[in-house]
Formats: structure tokens, sequence, C-alpha cells
């Protein structure tokens, strides 16, 4: 077998390893930070990820993930929608989740290298980058931090404000997830732990603001990443590199199919790694295989949360998702079955 290296240990990055070194294929994850460690995700796997992560033999590590179906929308505070997913989601850290694959992949034989970096100009045959979302100068930040004594209103409660998106969802061991996307104010100041807060405030949203803070934040929890841009970025044909995962788009968050979407990749390149590894093809025709199989699953599902994401930040445009959810012309479940 030939090896196969990875660069990056996050969702994407680990679900591959693990399906390769379980094959035999000789495997290595270069991974820049430590883990187990919090990273801004809404930790909600809305779609078919579990199901493809169970088809890989890895279900073990979604134990004690929690489903979610019921969903509340807010307006600055008002409730504008009441529903339920088609199907239940599962709540469950990237904490967690990483910590457990990580352990499979090692338990397994793989090496897991932390603190290594495989620059994208080191890319070579065999190579796959997982690396996560690039650097862009988009003026979106994402913030994220766990509550231990937070109720929440349903399954997933979803806020929107000016400029401003706040999801939130339980999580093991009691906690709840809380994420947040905001347009950046280069004027605002704060220390890492009031980030949230004070964006939540000159948005208008200081009950929400103070309910968080009531219920219990775990300093620990906290993280956030600036320049967070929503564009697809492999063509389907190219032979070039091989991304998966963020690394290869940013889903809009409104959609709750990001972490589902790193798992789908992973499991749509298996077989075709798997046979560059077994010498049965090259590894130009393994991306391009992977990338067109990619673009054939993921790019009606992106293109849709595009148009999408202005809807839940613009203030017009949240004001008519208000209006058509009063009037019962929201259409939930084709919004849903078009972006998962």
């Amino acid at each position: 077998m030939k090896p196969v290296k990875i660069a990056g240990a996050g969702l994407a990055g680990l679900t591959l390893g693990n399906a390769l070194q379980k094959a035999g294929v000789p495997t290595a994850i270069h991974e820049a930070s430590v883990l187990p460690r919090h990273r801004v995700c809404g930790e909600f796997i809305c779609g078919q990820g579990a199901s493809r992560l169970r088809k890989l033999g890895f279900g073990s590590t979604l134990e004690g993930a929690l489903p979610h179906q019921s969903v509340n929308w807010y307006l600055r505070e008002t409730k504008i929608l009441e529903s339920r997913l088609p199907t239940p989601a599962l709540g469950i850290s990237r904490y967690e989740l990483d910590k457990r694959l990580a352990k499979l992949f090692r338990d397994n034989g793989g090496q897991l290298h932390e603190r290594s970096r495989l620059r994208e100009s080191s890319n070579t045959d065999g190579t796959v980058l997982c690396s996560g979302r690039r650097a862009s100068n988009s003026d979106w930040i994402g913030l994220k931090l766990h509550c231990t004594d937070l109720k929440t209103t349903a399954d997933l409660e979803l806020h929107l404000g000016p400029d401003a998106y706040l999801g939130m969802s339980a999580i093991e061991n009691g906690r709840v997830n809380v994420c947040a996307l905001f347009k950046q104010r280069p004027e605002l100041k704060a220390n890492r732990a009031d980030w949230i807060h004070a964006y939540l405030s000159v948005c208008g949203l200081n009950t929400l603001s103070e309910r968080i803070q009531a219920g219990g934040i775990d300093p620990h929890s906290h993280a956030g990443v600036a320049g967070i841009q929503f564009a697809q970025s492999t063509r389907s044909n190219s032979t070039d590199t091989l991304r998966l995962g963020d690394a290869y788009s940013v889903i809009p968050p409104f959609t709750g199919n990001g972490m589902s979407i790193a798992i789908e990749s992973a499991e749509i390149a298996f077989p075709e790694v798997l046979a560059y590894a077994s010498e049965q093809q090259d590894w130009h025709t393994t991306i391009k295989k992977i990338n067109r199989r990619c673009h054939s699953c993921f790019s009606r599902r992106l293109w849709f949360a595009q148009k999408l994401h202005p809807w839940i930040n613009e203030s017009k445009k949240q004001q008519a998702l208000a209006l058509l959810s009063k009037l019962n012309l929201l259409p939930f479940r084709l919004l849903y079955a078009s972006t998962h």
C-alpha cells in the first residue's frame, strides 16, 4: 500500500484517516494545533453526516450525542417561527468528537502528528488537504462558547439581529453550544471572554446576552475566527489539489450542514484514495474523481446556502422572513431539502 498524508485533524481529516487506516493504508495526519480543542462550530450534525460516519464503521464515536428536532427562530428576541426538522439532527461538541476520532485513529495504528503543519507548497501525490478554512478578507467573525446551565426553548434556537446570527443547541454533559456570526465592528473593544456580549449588545440583543451570561459560561470554551469566506473554492475538474471539508468550501451556518459536509466529503473520498493507495489509479485521476463527486454532491447545497445567507443578516430580508413566517408562507421544509 502507498502511504497517505493528511493535512489537518478536523472532521474530514480524522474521518478519512480512520477509514484509510482501518483499510490497511499507512496514514499520517499532521495537525498544526493540539487535540482536542474547542473550534468555532455549531456542533450540530444536521443531514447525512451521522449515517455516513456509521456506514464507515465509526458510529460509536457518536455515543451520547443528543437528538434534536424542534426549532425556534427569533428576530430581535421576538419568536418568528416554531417548527421541526424533517429528520432529527445530533448535538455533540467538536471537542468530544475530535477526541474520540483521534483516539480511534491512534488505536488503529495511525500516526497523528500534533504541532505539525503540512504546507500547501509541499503538496505531493498522496497528500490530502483537510486544513480548514483559508484566510480571506471577509468582514465576518465567528464566535463560540459553551454554557453549563442554559435552558433552551427548543432543541435548536436561532436568533437574528442586525448583521448578526446566533444559534444555541444542547450537547453532551448538560452543556449548550452557543455559536454566533457577526459582521466585524472594528470600533468594538472587548476582551476574549466578552466578545459575544459586546456584539450582542451593539446589535440590540441585550436580553439574549444577559441570558447567556447567566447560563454558566465555561471560560475554557471560548473560540473565535475572523475572515470567514462562504465560497466554493475547488473546480470540479481539478487534478492539482485534493481539498476536503472546510478546505473545500465553508458552508453558511444558517443550514447547520457544515459538520455533515465534512464527514460526507471524507466518505466520498475514501474509496478513491484507497484505489490510489492500492496502485489501481494515479493521484491526478483520484483527485479528479473525488472533486467531480464532491461537486455533484455539494454544489447545489452550497449555491442555495449562499443565496440564503443574506436573509439571516440583512435587516430588510430578516423582516421579510418574519412576515413570510407570520403568513405561513415560509417554505421551511423546502429550504431544508435544498441545503441538505
